[in-house]
């Protein structure tokens, strides 16, 4: 019976744990609207937060995640990480038996370092395809091509190495790691082992040196395995004890991790400057973007394409890009943006759209409606309409005696697409709504 034990920390953890992806499944489904906003708890996206809108939240949830970091350890991947939390699920379904402990340092300082380089000038590209919960929306949200990847590319790197995604590659990963490597207390192997090495076995990150009696603290991502299962007990918190005098070759593995993240730093700023004139070109050339994007260059920078938006749009018109790796856009051909629905700005997690309070979303010109009298039924064929008219919830659209509209008044429209929604002509609508340089807010249209 004494192998079934488990330790009161693990079940707590094991707890919260299955509750945190449960809630972010639903979250990332079709009746997920409502629980949407508790996903703001993650640490990439209220960081590109903090830096898209200085928000007072944001900045709170970062700090107290930081705080708690520092503290305790590296609980956050353990608990809140959805996509660390799902790694936990493929290791214990491929029964995955710890991995190896080597520490790639250099590989992981150096991809942390690049995506603050770019972050440092503004681009959130590197968080785009590393950030955890972004991977995790794109697997749970949509069936695309960066959806697809991201799942079979983590399941291969879970069963082959546990959670090296964790502490090689994710660059938030990195960032707690260095806060716990430091942290107040720490958990560490007592004078109780035996060094039977069951702790080694179960440890998903490869973070125990029975050999030297340690326990890397910057990559355990206190999954608590190792307490739970070590037969007397000989892992525990402590202290984290005063440091001597370090040696020759911890001083040397301090400047080449520093020195890695200084030229991860510079590289991801080179990146930055000299790619993302394309991606935001790419961004332009994708269509119209969902209310409070503003415009192509400050959507492009901030959005991770999360697909959080695009799984609680009601509309369903909000899209990936090809592929998924990539901002999204709205497709308009699949019906219009509701007027009464602000929900995608009041639930992005980055800062990517401006919270738009619903009274000012209404106001929001996003795109512009055209006629195009060539095609429409009142003209060509001689039929009795107006539809477009008695779908514009803002007024834009006047009719004729025949029924047959007016020019759009682009003083008023604000490109929702209702016009185009139910226009009979085929296979070419007559109104049609096209992009708009910058998204502006109207005078008062009621």
């Amino acid at each position: 019976m004494a192998k079934y034990k488990r330790n009161w920390l693990q079940i707590c953890r094991g707890i919260a744990a299955a509750l945190v992806l449960a809630l972010a499944g639903v979250a990332f489904s079709t009746f997920g609207s409502g629980i949407a906003p508790l996903l703001h708890v993650q640490f990439g996206p209220a960081l590109l937060q903090c830096v898209a809108a200085s928000s007072v939240g944001a900045l709170a949830i970062v700090l107290g995640i930081a705080l708690f970091t520092l503290l305790f350890g590296r609980f956050y991947c353990a608990v809140l990480c959805p996509f660390g939390i799902l790694q936990d699920v493929i290791g214990f379904l491929s029964r995955r038996k710890g991995q190896d402990t080597r520490n790639f340092r250099k590989t992981r300082y150096a991809i942390a370092g690049i995506v603050t380089g770019m972050l440092v000038c503004g681009w959130s590209g590197g968080m785009l395809l590393l950030d955890p919960y972004s991977n995790f929306g794109r697997i749970f949200a949509s069936f695309t091509v960066g959806g697809w990847i991201a799942l079979i590319g983590i399941i291969l790197l879970a069963v082959w190495k546990g959670r090296f995604y964790c502490t090689t590659i994710c660059p938030v990963g990195t960032l707690l790691g260095i806060l716990a490597k430091h942290g107040v207390f720490e958990l560490a192997i007592t004078g109780k082992c035996v060094h039977c090495g069951t702790c080694k076995k179960v440890c998903p990150a490869g973070c125990i040196d029975l050999d030297n009696g340690t326990i890397d603290n910057e990559q355990c991502v206190r999954c608590m395995n190792c307490v739970a299962d070590c037969p007397l007990h000989g892992i525990a918190f402590v202290a984290r004890k005063k440091k001597q005098i370090p040696t020759d070759e911890s001083r040397r593995a301090f400047l080449v991790g520093g020195g890695m993240l200084l030229a991860g730093v510079a590289a991801g700023m080179v990146l930055a400057k000299t790619t993302f004139g394309k991606f935001e070109e790419l961004v332009r050339r994708t269509g119209i973007l969902p209310p409070g994007a503003g415009n192509a260059r400050k959507f492009a920078a901030k959005c991770t394409a999360c697909q959080l938006c695009t799984a609680n749009c009601p509309a369903k018109i909000i899209v990936p890009a090809p592929g998924g790796d990539g901002p999204v856009s709205l497709d308009l051909r699949k019906g219009a943006c509701q007027y009464n629905c602000n929900r995608c700005s009041q639930l992005c997690p980055t800062g990517a759209l401006t919270p738009l309070p619903l009274e000012v979303k209404q106001k929001t010109k996003i795109a512009e409606a055209q006629f195009n009298a060539k095609v429409c039924i009142v003209f060509q064929e001689g039929q009795r309409c107006g539809r477009c008219a008695q779908a514009c919830p803002v007024h834009a659209i006047t009719l004729r005696k025949n029924t047959a509209p007016r020019p759009v008044d682009t003083n008023r429209c604000i490109g929702c697409g209702a016009c185009q929604a139910v226009c009979p002509a085929t296979p070419v609508k007559a109104m049609t709504v096209h992009e708009i340089e910058n998204q502006t807010q109207l005078e008062k249209i009621s």
